[in-house]
């Protein structure tokens, strides 16, 4: 029995990567389950975004600040750390972008 359910939630992951590419299922996961366990208030999320070595950072910084009014930190590995409430949605719409190459990061019902 366990190998059936592992066989259907290895197939799951699989579907939940080819969905949403750039974002880890884990992420996408935790997202949705928050969003369904507490429909009053969006999660409070702490993500990674990767970009492309080639994109200007600090760009993205300013954009992402201005669209959505996260706090944002600029990481070693061509990475910003983005920290606010959102969505799956959310993630969704920064995953995006061309430049960004993997979001990952953690979801809590947390609202601070």
């Amino acid at each position: 029995m366990s190998q059936l359910i592992e066989a259907e939630y290895d197939e799951f992951i699989k579907d939940i990567q080819n969905k949403l590419q750039k974002i880890e299922p884990h992420l996408a996961m935790q997202a949705m389950y928050y969003e369904r366990k507490f429909t009053d208030i969006e999660p409070h999320a702490e993500i990674l975004v990767e970009y492309k070595k080639e994109a200007d950072l600090d760009k993205k910084r300013f954009a992402l600040g201005q669209k959505y009014g996260f706090e944002i930190a600029t990481e070693i590995h061509h990475e910003l750390r983005v920290v606010g409430l959102m969505t799956l949605d959310t993630i969704y719409e920064i995953s995006k972008d061309a430049d960004v190459e993997n979001i990952s990061g953690t979801i809590s019902c947390a609202s601070y």
